[in-house]
């Protein structure tokens, strides 16, 4: 997929939103079905529902940009939404006719709500990513379209009142590791060190290479100490074994702070630069948060 421009991709993202609120709301609107009797309006109990509602117009407007985007996450919002409102009419023509819902019409319902959620937060993420280039190197994407991500994480943070927060973490006395056994030893080393932190990646967490061996962290939500502390363990406890057998051990150093409403990229990473100063200061192989 081409990287879509800024106001593409606030359309795309603002109609995933849209779908996940709206099918969120459904759980109110089941409810005064079930303890009212009220009908749950002919855009729940046509069997083409899923195509009539709001979201579902969209999504069929939408459906090639998004596929090309991650076809599988895009096929997956298809048939769990489709699988949701086949439930929801279940659930309401029992309720219509004063007869209790049956188990397993309630347990689809559920599954295809958290399904279909989990998926356009998949391809929300995508989204997010996809202003951003990527590293041939390491693979991670670089600092080009970092401004627009952070924005957008920021309101992430606001929209769900969830925490945001910054790490830049340096890879301690990497200038010893190209001294010693020359700089394709250190690109491996790179490669290996991106793995290591990839893998300590939440869903919603974004890692960019953010120049030489310094790399950038956005992580939302709560639990952004505990990834760094599993990142510095990670690094610690896993060497590259070199051609000749010989562990190349090494270890980094973190900065991490919590964004402000009022910060910019620029403050929040001059704050986690000064925080990873320290730990630089204090002896390396730490995380110090600002």
């Amino acid at each position: 997929m081409s990287k879509p421009a800024q106001p593409r991709l606030e359309s795309l993202i603002a109609g995933i939103d849209d779908g996940i609120q709206a099918h969120l709301a459904w759980n109110q609107r089941l409810m005064r079905c079930a303890l009212l009797h009220e009908s749950p309006g002919d855009d729940m109990l046509q069997s083409d529902a899923h195509r009539r509602c709001i979201f579902g117009r969209w999504f069929l407007t939408e459906r090639e940009a998004l596929a090309s985007l991650d076809a599988v996450a895009t096929a997956d919002v298809e048939r769990f939404h489709e699988a949701m409102h086949e439930a929801v009419r279940a659930l309401c023509a029992a309720s219509a006719q004063g007869q209790a819902a049956t188990l397993q019409a309630f347990q689809a319902y559920e599954a295809g709500q958290t399904g279909m959620i989990d998926q356009l937060n998949r391809l929300r993420q995508k989204l997010a990513e996809s202003v951003l280039q990527h590293d041939a190197l390491t693979g991670l994407p670089l600092r080009h379209g970092l401004h627009y991500a952070f924005d957008l994480r920021l309101r992430d943070a606001a929209r769900n009142d969830v925490p945001l927060y910054l790490a830049m973490v340096d890879v301690d006395h990497f200038k010893d590791v190209n001294d010693r056994w020359g700089h394709a030893v250190g690109d491996v080393a790179l490669q290996h060190l991106a793995r290591l932190m990839s893998d300590c990646l939440r869903g919603n967490d974004i890692l960019v290479r953010y120049g030489g061996e310094e790399f950038l962290f956005l992580l939302l939500g709560e639990g952004a100490p505990a990834v760094m502390h599993r990142l510095l363990h990670e690094v610690r406890t896993h060497p590259l074994p070199l051609q000749d057998g010989t562990p190349l051990r090494m270890t980094v150093t973190a900065g991490l702070t919590q964004v402000t409403g009022a910060d910019t990229l620029s403050s929040a990473v001059d704050r986690a630069d000064f925080a990873m100063l320290r730990g630089k200061q204090g002896g390396r192989d730490r995380c110090v948060l600002a």
